[in-house]
């Protein structure tokens, strides 16, 4: 069976095809509080939200994976550096290991790099973001406003130098907290 998987941009109308999506990803996962469909409304309602950045992947039309990155910042005193967060990355249960969250991430990067972003963090499963060149925060002078793992806080220089200079502690937009 040949299957032909695109990703694209949100439209306003896919919001609760999206929440769905994002339900069923994570219906069964133990570590989810499984709330994260009201993350991805409490985003898309505030100024973090970026439209280019919340991707819906879809296979011969059906709506199977999402993934949303949106401002954040890292801090010190009255220094800001913008950055994204990434959270939550979606594939329902039935087209998972097919390779579209890596899709997914891998568009995301690319749209990020063009609207000028120069990284990209997230509190994340351990080892799988390493494959796209993602980076224990605890190697930089950055600290998150909540208590992780180490292993499971990660960061990506979406180029060279990205990360020269950049220290402080992440301020993720309001409500990116709450669900």
């Amino acid at each position: 069976m040949n299957v032909v998987v695109t990703v694209r941009r949100e439209h306003p109308r896919d919001a609760e095809t999206i929440a769905q999506v994002v339900q069923r990803a994570y219906a069964d996962v133990p570590y989810s509080d499984h709330r994260e469909h009201i993350m991805v409304d409490l985003m898309r309602a505030s100024d973090a939200y970026i439209p280019e950045l919340s991707l819906l992947a879809e296979v011969n039309g059906e709506a199977v994976g999402h993934v949303l990155l949106t401002k954040a910042h890292i801090g010190f005193g009255y220094s800001a550096f913008p950055t994204l967060a990434l959270a939550p990355l979606s594939v329902v249960p039935a087209f998972q290991r097919q390779g579209i969250s890596k899709l997914l991430i891998s568009y995301a990067h690319d749209q990020s790099a063009a609207l000028g972003f120069a990284t990209i963090l997230l509190v994340c499963i351990p080892n799988y973001y390493q494959q796209f060149g993602y980076e224990r925060l605890s190697r930089c002078p950055i600290k998150l406003p909540f208590d992780a793992p180490d292993a499971n806080c990660m960061i990506l220089p979406l180029k060279p130098g990205a990360l020269d200079g950049v220290s402080g502690i992440v301020c993720y937009a309001e409500g990116w907290l709450e669900h």
